[in-house]
């Protein structure tokens, strides 16, 4: 391999590694949408509880995966899991709210739960 074709290589990698860096870096503030947020409960109860939400969700969507009447949201197996799982947090007293109106030291932290992306909030 020549000295051009070796530099090009390795500026390529960085690159490639400095685009990968600056994804990173964009989504580690806080989140631009609204989180769920319970004022009683910390980050990692919030973090579990969503969980919880989204694996029961996806039960209930299992034991009866063809509605007898289809809705917007039943046509989309993973729209329907996802308001599931978001009346269960309703239920379990949490509430959508803009991450921008939250103030220290309530955290903030964004995931995937059951192959579905959350945004959740707590002390």
């Amino acid at each position: 391999m020549s000295h051009k074709t070796a530099t090009k290589n390795e500026s390529a990698g960085a690159a490639f590694f400095l685009a990968i860096l600056i994804l990173f870096a964009g989504g580690c503030g806080t989140p631009k949408h609204a989180v769920w947020y319970h004022p009683e409960k910390t980050l990692e109860q919030a973090e579990e509880d969503m969980k919880n939400c989204y694996f029961e969700a996806f039960l209930a969507k299992r034991q009866n995966p063809v509605p007898e009447k289809f809705s917007n949201v039943e046509k989309d197996p993973k729209a329907d899991i996802e308001s599931g799982a978001a009346e269960c947090m309703k239920q379990a007293g949490y509430r959508r709210i803009s991450a921008q109106k939250l103030e220290p030291p309530v955290r903030t932290k964004s995931g995937v739960a059951h192959t579905m992306p959350y945004s959740i909030a707590g002390n």
